[in-house]
């Protein structure tokens, strides 16, 4: 089976992804949180600054005289100085932010979006859980809310609800395909696989060089038995990402569950020069030159049996 992390680790990671979508959003994307509008400071030139240090010094300039400001900059200072902070990890100053730019704007949907982030990401799924149900209630289109909320609703179990979230986050943005890859995976490990080919059919028609769903389609024809589906979906994955390791092994165990040895090896071996410390990768690789000895010596095509396939989804 491919590498995986560990659950916390991949929670953590979730949590980060997360929040960076919806402070990227907030921060450049979301129209109450724009650019400036107008601005007095001189200190603007540094507020929306890529790096923390930065923006938190020029948003300091800017809220020190931030009564010179209309109501619309006042808010995005704060929230680009929050944004700042929990980069650095500093919590405590970045709810404070957020905090100041809800007494500005208290409706805004975007704001309690980027502070249920900062709570996602410092692991209070509850104060996040709020944070989202409250933006949704302001904004019933705000997608990355609602796909935040399904990992919410994921992390503490309930598949449902975040498959509710997942599909009416689809909707509500017809050119996104994080939530259909979300949607496709759980449907999978609920071993729903129409379903998730559906899902992560849609994903592709939406981006047609999105290896990951050509990926995960391809493990769900996997694990119904349709090898030759899947080779042919790792196939059109690795045509759009010829070092993409997961689809790599992927199909290498489709070419095993075929007992087609050689073929398996060689994509192996290519996860491996890619991947030189990819432990499943080593052991396919191991198994095959073992498997394709045996057969070489006259004997039956040898008992084998092939890991379960793999998909990218967060």
């Amino acid at each position: 089976m491919y590498e995986r992390l560990n659950s916390a680790a991949r929670a953590a990671a979730r949590a980060r992804i997360i929040a960076a979508v919806i402070l990227s959003s907030a921060l450049t994307g979301a129209p109450a949180l724009a650019e400036h509008k107008g601005g007095v400071s001189p200190g603007w030139s540094q507020c929306r600054a890529p790096d923390a240090d930065d923006r938190i010094a020029g948003c300091t300039q800017v809220i020190q005289e931030i009564e010179k400001e209309n109501p619309h900059n006042q808010a995005a200072a704060y929230v680009n100085r929050a944004g700042a902070y929990q980069a650095k990890g500093d919590f405590a100053h970045a709810f404070e932010d957020f905090g100041k730019a809800l007494e500005i704007d208290p409706k805004s949907s975007v704001i309690f979006a980027a502070r249920g982030a900062a709570n996602h990401a410092k692991g209070d799924l509850d104060g996040a859980l709020a944070d989202y149900d409250r933006a949704i209630a302001l904004d019933r289109k705000n997608g990355a809310a609602l796909l935040a909320r399904a990992q919410i609703w994921r992390a503490k179990g309930d598949v449902e609800k975040a498959l509710a979230d997942l599909e009416e986050a689809a909707k509500v943005d017809p050119k996104s395909t994080a939530p259909l890859l979300t949607a496709g995976a759980l449907h999978h490990a609920k071993s729903d696989h129409d379903r998730a080919i559906a899902a992560f059919s849609e994903a592709a028609k939406r981006d047609a060089k999105l290896a990951a769903a050509r990926n995960g389609r391809g493990a769900c024809h996997y694990a119904k038995g349709e090898f030759d589906k899947a080779i042919a979906d790792f196939d059109a994955a690795l045509k759009i990402d010829a070092g993409y390791v997961s689809a790599l092994v992927n199909r290498a165990n489709a070419w095993r569950a075929k007992k087609d040895f050689a073929h398996a090896k060689a994509d192996y071996d290519a996860a491996l020069a890619a991947k030189p410390d990819l432990v499943a990768a080593k052991k396919g690789a191991a198994d095959m030159a073992r498997l394709i000895a045996k057969q070489g010596s006259g004997a039956a095509t040898p008992a084998d049996a092939a890991p379960a396939a793999e998909h990218d989804h967060n």
